[in-house]
């Protein structure tokens, strides 16, 4: 392809294509002017195949006119066969090609009258038979009457009057002026007395009626009206022939006029393209929106630059926006498209015109840098980059901030191709993201290490709950002034055949991101009522069992179903359950989008907080939710009593939770010194190493029985 398109650069310049293309054109009018009469070539057969079928149909008629007299079957039988014949070849050809989707409807309309035609000349045929049969058998009745031994004069003339009106019935004498039936109540009174009268009398009923059913399909025929079907489709065919000749005309005349007009259309068309190719080629390799370089332009950079360097160094850099989706959803794509329209003018600044940015992706920008040599004026550019995206972007009266995670790659050290410096630029990327975003991240070889493990995670996780590997795990709450088991916390643990124990830390995040989160979560919830009710039947008596709900999985349209299901298959009453959601969770969503907390609620179900104080929320947001318990996350409990900020934040977290009227929980707990610091600041409840670690459901039955023996 790529030899023929420089042959045909070399031999023949713009105007000689332009011109090859007129005459080419030129030539397929000259073909469709010689053709213009092929849709209607079979006119004429078509014309003396209608003229057969009108014959075959009167042939039929005559057929019909032969009332109560011989008929030659067979010749009737060869006319319907001559007639399919003909509608055969005419459903076949191309008449809706030639002449219009109105014929074949006209076709469709004869076809059916045909098959209704045929359906009574059989009748027809039946009943002409049955009715010369019994004539004949109403003759031989008289002549048995007249030659009997017991002679009834009033009866032979009665019967003679009446074959005598069935000979003027065949004469085509009306059947109502002739009054038989008048005669037939006369005969009737004689039934008794003789019996070859009581056969003249049924087999005359017969007959009366069959003249009348014979009657009815002689005017059926005549409503029929295929003659006429069959004469408007040959009008119809006349008329789109002369149609059809006329176009010729029209044609003919604006050949030359049309010529020229394509002529000048095309020498227009490619002046364009020529004037127009310098803009078509920026938009091919331009981003509309922001007006950077897209993905095309980066990988066209790439590659030369890859070309060009050698063994000189370069950096690729993966900017990925943080929470970028949140602003989106909730403001409005065109108020997110100017976040991206601004960001990608302040990260352009800071690179300078040197230096190649990019947008790739709906929030995702790529730069190569080839002026910065060592790992200090790479850190101090990224960090200028980071300062930048951070700043507040004012639009419509709206102060919206937003981060920035950073992946870099290093060429040659990290890729030799722009596939695997994009790739690990990505990976980059994703760690800084998982560090909390706002940041940037280095490629190292761990970080591919780590993407195996998590690509061997996703594929064992597929098949985690078909092979039964998880089991659920049970951690008591407590109130911290008394020690009593409030509730127990289910906590889901895997033990994989393949890869071993698997921390949740590690897998949760991972059915997360792949949406298996959901049915785990729905296992967890089942197994956990289980397990509830079996505690309840044995006696143990715990107010709460708290269960992680992903967000996830909350997002589902038939969550709250699902939910209501679970609870009615497993016996298990709402009231007993609390749902722990995390912050981020939370302040993800508008309270318009968690109206599912208010459902959950409204059946009974207790909301927490979980890992709270590591997001973004504040208790002016969370005090409009329908929330029962916040949760202070084991980061701040860990280094109580030695670290005064956390201590200062648990204080407060407790201190404006209950003013709220929520109920409080310190999860971390694995020092006596700890517990006795959250009593002092009145903390609620308390869960954690120092009062039990996470136990199966047997270990948790044996602990529960040994504190109620306790207190």
């Amino acid at each position: 392809m790529l030899r023929i398109k420089g042959w045909l650069s070399k031999h023949f310049d713009g105007v000689m294509l332009l011109l090859l293309f007129f005459v080419f054109s030129l030539s397929i009018l000259f073909i469709y002017l010689q053709n213009i009469d092929t849709h209607i070539k079979y006119y004429y057969e078509y014309k003396k195949t209608f003229v057969k079928l009108r014959t075959y149909n009167q042939e039929f008629d005559n057929t019909l006119m032969r009332s109560y007299r011989y008929l030659d079957n067979d010749n009737v039988t060869k006319t319907e066969k001559r007639f399919d014949s003909e509608l055969t070849f005419l459903k076949k050809s191309q008449l809706t090609k030639e002449f219009g989707p109105k014929v074949i409807e006209l076709l469709d309309e004869i076809s059916v009258k045909y098959t209704k035609k045929t359906e009574l000349i059989e009748s027809f045929k039946t009943l002409n038979a049955r009715i010369t049969s019994s004539v004949y058998y109403l003759y031989e009745l008289q002549k048995n009457e007249e030659s009997g031994d017991c002679k009834n004069i009033q009866i032979e003339n009665l019967l003679g009057e009446i074959l005598f009106k069935v000979g003027q019935i065949f004469l085509g004498t009306d059947l109502d002026l002739l009054n038989i039936e008048r005669d037939l109540v006369s005969l009737n009174l004689h039934r008794i007395v003789d019996e070859d009268v009581d056969y003249f009398y049924r087999h005359m009923t017969q007959l009366l009626l069959d003249v009348k059913s014979l009657n009815e399909i002689l005017e059926e025929n005549e409503a029929l009206a295929l003659d006429e079907s069959i004469n408007k489709m040959s009008i119809v065919l006349n008329k789109e022939y002369f149609v059809n000749q006329k176009k010729e005309e029209i044609i003919g005349l604006l050949f030359l006029a049309f010529a020229f007009i394509i002529l000048l259309v095309l020498i227009y068309m490619y002046l364009k393209v020529l004037n127009n190719r310098k803009e078509v080629f920026y938009l091919a390799y331009h981003d509309a929106l922001t007006d950077l370089p897209n993905r095309a332009e980066f990988e066209r950079y790439i590659t030369e630059v890859i070309k060009k360097k050698n063994s000189q160094k370069m950096i690729v850099l993966f900017i990925d926006l943080d929470r970028f989706k949140v602003i989106n959803d909730t403001l409005g794509h065109d108020i997110g498209d100017v976040m991206l329209i601004v960001l990608g003018k302040r990260i352009a600044n800071i690179l300078g015109e040197n230096n190649l940015l990019a947008r790739i992706g709906g929030d995702e920008f790529v730069a190569i840098i080839e002026n910065k040599k060592d790992r200090k004026m790479i850190d101090v550019l990224v960090a200028e980059i980071i300062s930048v995206i951070r700043k507040p972007i004012h639009i419509r009266g709206y102060s919206l901030n937003t981060t920035a995670s950073i992946g870099i790659a290093k060429y040659p050290e990290d890729g030799g191709d722009k596939r695997t410096l994009l790739k690990h630029a990505d990976s980059a990327m994703y760690h800084a993201k998982h560090n909390g975003g706002d940041t940037y991240a280095f490629y190292t070889e761990q970080l591919s290490i780590d993407i195996q493990r998590r690509l061997e995670l996703e594929q064992e996780l597929i098949h985690a709950l078909k092979k039964k590997e998880f089991t659920l795990f049970y951690q008591p709450q407590y109130l911290l002034e008394t020690g009593e088991i409030t509730g127990v916390e289910a906590l889901v643990r895997w033990d994989s055949d393949i890869l071993g124990v698997v921390a949740p830390e590690e897998f949760i995040s991972v059915a997360e991101d792949t949406g298996m989160i959901v049915e785990l979560g729905y296992f967890v919830l089942r197994a956990a009522c289980e397990e509830y009710m079996k505690w309840k039947t044995a006696g143990i008596d715990i107010p709460l069992i708290a269960i992680n709900i992903s967000s996830v999985q909350l997002r589902q349209p038939d969550a709250f179903i699902r939910f209501q299901k679970i609870l009615k298959e497993t016996g298990m009453q709402a009231k007993n359950i609390e749902l722990e959601l995390t912050e981020r969770y939370i302040m993800e969503y508008t309270t318009e989008n968690l109206t599912i907390l208010d459902d959950l609620r409204s059946l009974g179900c207790r909301i927490s907080i979980d890992d709270f104080g590591t997001g973004y929320s504040s208790m002016n947001y969370l005090k409009r939710l329908a929330i029962d318990t916040i949760k202070i996350d084991k980061s701040f409990i860990l280094d109580m009593p030695n670290n005064q900020y956390d201590e200062e934040v648990a204080k407060a977290i407790i201190v404006l939770s209950q003013s709220l009227g929520y109920e409080v929980i310190a999860e971390g707990i694995e020092t006596e010194e700890q517990e006795n610091l959250l009593k002092a600041y009145k903390c609620d409840m308390g869960q954690g190493y120092y009062f039990a670690k996470p136990m199966e459901s047997q270990a948790f039955i044996r602990f529960y029985n040994e504190k109620v023996k306790q207190i």
